[in-house]
């Protein structure tokens, strides 16, 4: 076996002929005309900048409150404040600020949250090692999952609601009946009175934690939004132009039997903000709505997987620039929270951006702790962890094939608008015999 040895070192007088090389490169690139103008322009620039900046009378009162002990006590010039000194600052502490900013709310996240992602390393770890991972652990472990243990009663029938849950539905009716009599707008319609049935009460009581007057100030408050949007007389033709490019749609149904809804931001096509949120509150109608013989009160134990829905968001071909105002968001944001409670099962967000991890990292402290947890983040670089979630939560009937599922994923506008006008004439003929 032959010995490996180091290269010889390179003579002396090599080294200094390369040195000169480089010396004279660098004096050549130093007196071209161009170095030179973009030298002379940059200086020209930060002269003018440093001119304005030193005139402005905020700053004279900066450095007029500034610390003195600070100049007379700093081991380094940049603390005293000169110029140059002073202009740097100015250019530099906007991203301070923002790094600062992201940082904290990063560091509140990561508090809030570094259970759950021990928890997830424990599933997933196993597939960093080259080991195939347990479909049965992950299920266990995706958000909002049935309950471990089913109340029955003597009977045999799954006991939905408590006896003290009842009583605060009761005692939740008694206190929106009395609203509505101070307030006949409340529940002036058939529409607004059908809403209020006893597992919408469940609903906005088990988002308030089962506190009576939150769950009754939260719900007047989507009553009277209702009676505004008038959420029931929206139909497919109202939104039509929204719905051209595919960008949401029902999908059949999870594992636990949950509709899903696609949404595919990159199929924006109006920007609309009034149209956005109409189409929607149109979708969230649509999937979540049921004749009132099929709505059962469901409290904190029962398994809500009957009243809920599951939202798979695909971001692989999303831009910039075909993203929706602020506004629309935020508002989108606000309905699903305050006037769709407990209706959420799981959002699963495909392939996002890193810019959208960030933006989620920095408005995540502000998001109910309870939704936040229902929000999965799916990889596909990930493959095995990747298929792994997206196996545990979906049907492959109910997946577009470049998420991993078996539904063509070519959008076919006219198919989907037939179903949804035969839809909305059957709802509609339900929602007239109501008194």
């Amino acid at each position: 076996m032959g010995i490996l040895r180091k290269p010889p070192p390179a003579p002396a007088g090599a080294l200094a002929r390369a040195n000169a090389h480089v010396r004279a490169l660098a004096t050549t690139i130093a007196n071209d005309k161009r170095t030179l103008a973009v030298r002379k322009e940059l200086t020209a620039g930060y002269a003018l900048f440093k001119k304005t900046l030193l005139k402005r009378d905020e700053i004279k009162q900066f450095r007029k409150n500034l610390p003195g002990w600070i100049s007379r006590n700093s081991k380094y010039k940049a603390f005293a404040m000169d110029d140059d000194a002073l202009c740097a600052f100015v250019a530099v502490a906007p991203f301070v600020v923002l790094f600062m900013v992201h940082f904290f709310f990063a560091v509140i996240r990561w508090l809030n949250n570094r259970d759950k992602k021990d928890l997830m390393d424990e599933i997933f770890g196993s597939a960093k090692r080259r080991q195939k991972i347990s479909k049965k652990d992950v299920m266990k472990l995706v958000p909002n999952q049935a309950p471990a243990r089913v109340e029955r009663s003597k009977s045999g029938r799954e006991i939905l609601l408590t006896k003290e849950e009842g009583d605060a539905m009761n005692a939740l009716r008694l206190k929106l009946e009395q609203c509505a009599k101070d307030d006949p707008a409340l529940l002036s319609t058939p529409e607004l009175r059908a809403f209020v049935d006893d597992s919408c009460l469940c609903r906005y009581l088990r988002a308030r934690k089962w506190k009576i007057d939150k769950a009754l100030k939260m719900l007047v408050e989507t009553l009277k939004w209702r009676a505004t949007m008038k959420p029931e007389s929206i139909t497919w033709n109202d939104i039509a132009n929204e719905a051209k490019t595919g960008k949401q749609y029902r999908s059949g149904r999870c594992k636990r039997d949950r509709r899903v809804l696609v949404m595919r931001p990159d199929r924006e096509n109006t920007f609309n903000h009034t149209e956005n949120i109409k189409f929607l509150v149109y979708m969230l109608e649509n999937i979540l709505w049921k004749s009132r013989k099929e709505r059962e009160a469901r409290g904190s134990s029962a398994d809500l997987a009957p009243e809920q829905i599951v939202i798979l968001i695909d971001f692989t071909k999303w831009t910039r620039k075909v993203a929706v105002p602020m506004a629309t968001a935020r508002e989108t944001l606000s309905i699903l929270q305050n006037h769709y409670p407990e209706r959420l099962g799981v959002a699963v967000c495909f392939n996002p951006p890193t810019i959208f991890r960030i933006f989620w990292s920095i408005i995540s402290p502000f998001i109910d702790p309870k939704t936040y947890t229902k929000i999965v983040f799916v990889n596909p670089k990930k493959k095995e962890k990747a298929a792994a979630l997206m196996a545990a939560i979906f049907r492959v009937d109910a997946v577009d094939a470049d998420m991993g599922g078996n539904v063509d994923p070519t959008w076919n506008y006219d198919d989907y608008a037939k179903h949804m006008i035969d839809y909305d004439a059957k709802r509609a003929a339900i929602i007239a015999t109501w008194p």
